[in-house]
């Protein structure tokens, strides 16, 4: 790939874990910005498998034919509003973004007028993989792609910045080590466990099982699958597992009946760019409720549709608690809280797709001593209580600790849902940018003032 390197360590600006949209986005407003001279801007992005693995299919149960739940041309720079951080060198930004639109990816597949003129229908998740692959390749001015795992995180010895140490050559004895001033965390973290008998762990898997694992559910034979949680990851199981045994009998447990999230224009503003319903300013309860109906635990209605005369297909409500062993061994029994009580329901597999937790993926990744220097920044993290709001910041960073974490998957509730998801990338770049344009001086810096970071000390 065009401006893949793994030789040298990478000294950058900013060091982002993972190549997937986010960190395309976050790419793609790099290059902008150096070809229009308002940088120089270093990002180096590290990336274990390939870049856009989950969306290729490559990474999980996901096979890349699901549709994808939103337009693609909300893509790397949408919503093209830079003017509103940058002022007008943010118009100059978004132009040079066009190059690596949706629509430029699409014309040069000579696929742009079959699509519109076929009224812009969903494209698959393998498609959006490409168009991101595709837009990596071309955002090279200051930007290097890293191919390797990243084995651990502490802060630089001078406490200016952050060192990754990455396994680039299957050697985890001697890693490379990559130093940046601010660090990005990107990527759906790890999967939340669901409690299960260790007697019946060959039955259980979770969503992001290794779709060749699924070949253990016997084919040819009606089978019966339990699949726990309400949102695209259920979703991209039970597509999955319907294409893969299409005998079986699947039954989805959500907490709530399942939803569709319509494209109103409201909601659609308000994953765009948040700033437009002052959501900072909204009440909590409000922000959850959004969020709530309108992205975790909402089915995409074009899947839904295809599944609603699916008859071996049926959905319960109830919280998943615990899966047992069923008496004899031959099968799971699905523990879960409902109207009455606590039920076992038995099942053949189960699948946990109760969602990932992305501050499980900073518990692997940093130290205990470092975890613990975090926490007296940020405050409880790790063992704060469910549900408890993470402070994000206006950068997606966790607020207090310096030099600065980004962490955007976990900026819905505190900064808008568009930015745990794909529905306003290039917001979400200019909002990771604006403090480091500040520090390094660049035209393009916000006119608001940021004050530098303080050292880091774990002291």
């Amino acid at each position: 790939m065009s401006g893949e390197r793994a030789a040298e360590p990478a000294v950058a600006d900013l060091l982002i874990v993972g190549a997937g949209a986010k960190a395309a986005a976050i790419a793609a407003k790099v290059h902008a910005i150096n070809s229009l001279g308002m940088g120089p801007v270093r990002v180096a992005m590290i990336e274990k498998a390939v870049p856009a693995a989950s969306w290729l299919g490559r990474n999980g149960m996901t096979s890349g034919e699901e549709p994808l739940a939103v337009p693609p041309i909300k893509d790397v720079g949408f919503p093209y509003r830079s003017h509103r951080q940058f002022g007008e060198a943010g118009d100059e930004i978004d132009a040079a973004l066009l190059p690596l639109s949706w629509k430029r990816f699409a014309i040069e597949r000579r696929e742009w007028a079959p699509w519109v003129n076929a009224g812009s229908p969903a494209v698959r998740h393998r498609d959006y993989g490409e168009y991101l692959t595709w837009v990596l390749e071309r955002a090279t001015e200051g930007v290097t792609v890293c191919r390797g795992r990243v084995t651990e995180i502490e802060p630089a010895p001078d406490g200016e910045a952050w060192e990754a140490a990455v396994d680039e050559r299957g050697d985890a004895d001697d890693p490379q080590r990559h130093r940046a001033r601010a660090l990005v965390l990107t990527g759906p973290g790890v999967h939340r466990e669901l409690p299960h008998d260790p007697a019946v762990a060959e039955r259980v898997f979770h969503c992001d099982s290794d779709r060749g694992e699924f070949r253990r559910v016997p084919e040819g034979r009606p089978v019966d699958i339990g699949i726990v949680g309400g949102g695209e990851s259920a979703l991209s199981a039970l597509v999955f597992l319907r294409s893969l045994r299409p005998a079986c009998r699947i039954t989805v447990y959500t907490p709530t009946l399942p939803l569709s999230r319509g494209e109103s224009f409201l909601e659609n503003r308000v994953f765009a760019d948040p700033d437009d319903v002052e959501w900072e300013r909204l009440d909590e309860q409000t922000r959850r409720d959004f969020v709530r109906h309108c992205d975790r635990g909402v089915f995409d209605s074009r899947v839904l549709e295809r599944i609603s005369g699916d008859e071996a297909c049926t959905f319960k409500v109830g919280r998943a608690v615990h899966v047992a062993a069923a008496p004899g061994g031959e099968g799971a029994l699905l523990e879960y809280e409902s109207p009455d009580g606590v039920v076992a329901a038995p099942h053949d597999f189960v699948v946990n797709c109760t969602g990932f937790d992305l501050l499980e993926q900073m518990r692997e990744l940093f130290s205990p001593r470092l975890r613990e220097w975090v926490e007296e920044q940020a405050g409880p993290l790790w063992d704060r209580p469910p549900q408890a709001e993470v402070p994000i910041g206006r950068a997606l960073e966790l607020v207090g600790v310096e030099p600065r974490l980004h962490i955007p998957g976990l900026g819905a509730l505190s900064q808008g849902p568009g930015f745990a998801n794909l529905g306003s990338l290039g917001l979400l770049a200019n909002r990771v940018l604006e403090p480091l344009l500040a520090e390094l001086g660049s035209p393009a810096a916000p006119t608001s003032n940021h004050p530098r970071n303080r050292s880091l000390s774990l002291d």
